[in-house]
């Protein structure tokens, strides 16, 4: 059976963050949290970012956290969504692209990161205290860029279009970087629509 599993990332208001933030919030807190999700990063930071890895962590990390709650995102990115800014929408067919994002970055770099695979509700000021960790999580040079490209290539399952993977291994730091320019929050939510 097919599926699509989507990745958006959008600026938001302070307003609208502080509106849905302890709604949003806790789900994402309450994710890392548990003990499966400890256990998956522990395993995965000893097995790292393999072939053998790869369709463990990608099942393991799908949509969960925000998924459930999928109709207040909407509502919130609705609501509190600044369309004059950079944004990251991205659907793969048949996998989950924040999990495999997360799969091509490894996770010494992932450990940068906040929230929970792609699900994230920041505030302006912690968009802003981030910043800097989330840019030196995507900075690349040539074979380190080469290598994140395979790994994303196959925990995608070679679906992604040369768009897909630009935006997932680029288009990051741009979105997070204009939300910090403008004093805006981000919600990040990782989810099958």
């Amino acid at each position: 059976m097919s599926f699509l599993g989507m990745w958006c990332l959008l600026p938001m208001t302070a307003d609208a963050v502080a509106q849905y933030a302890p709604r949003l919030r806790p789900a994402v807190d309450a994710e890392a949290s548990l003990p499966g999700s400890r256990e998956l990063l522990a395993w995965w930071r000893e097995a790292g970012s393999t072939e053998e890895s790869r369709h463990h962590l990608v099942e393991s990390a799908a949509p969960s956290a925000l998924d459930d709650r999928i109709c207040l995102v909407y509502e919130a990115w609705e609501r509190g969504g600044d369309d004059s800014l950079p944004r990251l929408a991205v659907s793969a067919r048949n996998s989950y692209p924040a999990a495999a994002l997360a799969h091509a970055l490894g996770p010494t770099r992932f450990a940068l990161l906040p929230g929970w695979f792609g699900d994230l509700v920041l505030t302006p000021e912690e968009v802003r205290q981030t910043l800097p960790a989330v840019e030196q999580a995507f900075t690349w040079d040539a074979p380190a860029r080469h290598h994140a490209e395979r790994l994303l290539t196959a925990a995608l399952r070679d679906e992604a279009t040369r768009a897909d993977l630009d935006t997932l291994l680029d288009g990051v730091p741009p979105v997070w970087r204009a939300a910090a320019d403008t004093g805006r929050g981000l919600l990040g939510a990782h989810f099958l629509p």
